[in-house]
């Protein structure tokens, strides 16, 4: 009796699942930074679309990590010691970029959403000047220096994203070329049950 193993035995199914959440998540990256306003500071909606982002980023991180984790687990060698079922270097150095990738999608929504939350303070600040007619000083400092730190936060946002685009072209690579290079037997001509 001869016992298969789920990872070796699904393992196109594993490598198109990653390969569509990634795409999912990429897409979703597209969506968000469509969102990011020319001129402003983003808003909820920005963010909403950010944690959509992040979510997609997580699942395609938790199928890389599960491939790698269970061909590691059943002591499969690099593909270059074992050329029909090993891993690829690709595969691991995905796995790196994604963790990267989703640490990177983190960062981008706390900053955010500490955005956010300054520009609520800086509001409610500016409602507070109101309320006291006289203007004090203080006040008036507070708002000054939230200001120009709110110009310059915004303008972070936007070169994070352009980084983030950057480093996605990367993982495009990444997955095109383990799409070309996976030693996986095609669904229409080989068996996969085999």
């Amino acid at each position: 009796m001869k016992v298969i193993d789920p990872f070796l035995h699904n393992r196109v199914f594993f490598f198109r699942i990653r390969a569509a959440a990634y795409a999912r998540a990429r897409e979703r990256f597209r969506q968000a930074k469509a969102l990011f306003p020319s001129e402003g500071a983003p808003g909820r909606e920005f963010l909403r679309a950010v944690d959509a982002f992040l979510t997609e980023l997580e699942a395609t991180l938790e199928y890389a990590v599960d491939a790698v984790r269970g061909l590691k687990r059943l002591r499969i060698q690099r593909f270059r010691h074992d050329r029909s079922h090993g891993i690829l270097e690709e595969e691991i150095i995905l796995l790196h970029f994604l963790e990267e990738r989703t640490t990177h999608a983190r960062f981008l929504r706390m900053r955010v959403e500490t955005d956010l939350k300054m520009r609520r303070y800086r509001d409610r600040i500016r409602r507070l000047k109101i309320q006291r007619s006289e203007g004090r000083a203080p006040l008036q400092g507070v708002l000054d220096s939230l200001g120009g730190m709110m110009d310059e936060e915004v303008e972070d946002i936007r070169h994070t994203l352009g980084a983030m685009e950057r480093r996605f072209k990367m993982g495009d690579r990444l997955m095109e070329i383990l799409h070309n290079k996976l030693p996986l037997p095609s669904l229409e001509t080989d068996s996969v049950l085999n």
